[in-house]
């Protein structure tokens, strides 16, 4: 059941991962048409610089959990060589608890960020949005990060458990 339980949150990370990838995509072809409509027309495309600093954070934060589901986040492999398998599992469980202590931290500190946003009612400059619901995605994609960190860190433990090694399906 467990393993499932990976399977399923790894798709479901790498499809938004892919959709965050369209949207820098995205962004960046829009930027090429800003740039050219500034040099060849002195005409920008209005509020642009707006709406894409707060879509690169929503984009930024949504590759975050494929990060963690694909276990693509920075290791040690070298010191679990010189010690060993078993000691090479109890370091990957290690930097997994902590890498979900790191996440859980950031949502919490998110969610305090974002509901000052809601409070103050911040908008950006130009277009005038408010930005709250914006760092409410990034917000929730910082949550989603740390509910993957956790399933890692179970699937880490069980094959620690189990004597196994611990790697994502892929």
């Amino acid at each position: 059941m467990l393993a499932r339980l990976e399977a399923q949150t790894l798709r479901a990370a790498r499809w938004l991962a892919l959709g965050a990838c369209s949207t820098l995509l995205v962004i960046s072809i829009v930027t090429l048409v800003d740039v050219l409509l500034r040099w060849l027309f002195s005409a920008p495309i209005r509020g642009f610089f707006d709406f894409a600093g707060i879509a690169m954070a929503v984009a930024g934060a949504a590759c975050f959990p494929a990060l963690l589901a694909q276990r693509g986040n920075i290791s040690v492999r070298f010191v679990g060589k010189l010690l060993g398998p078993r000691a090479t599992r109890v370091l990957d469980a290690f930097g997994a608890l902590v890498t979900l202590a790191f996440f859980v931290a950031m949502a919490w500190q998110y969610v305090y960020f974002t509901i000052d946003l809601a409070r103050s009612g911040e908008r950006l400059p130009i277009l005038q949005w408010q930005v709250w619901p914006w760092w409410t995605i990034v917000t929730l994609m910082i949550g989603a990060s740390a509910l993957v960190a956790a399933i890692v860190l179970l699937f880490i433990v069980r094959g620690h458990v189990s004597g196994e090694a611990a790697e994502p399906d892929s």
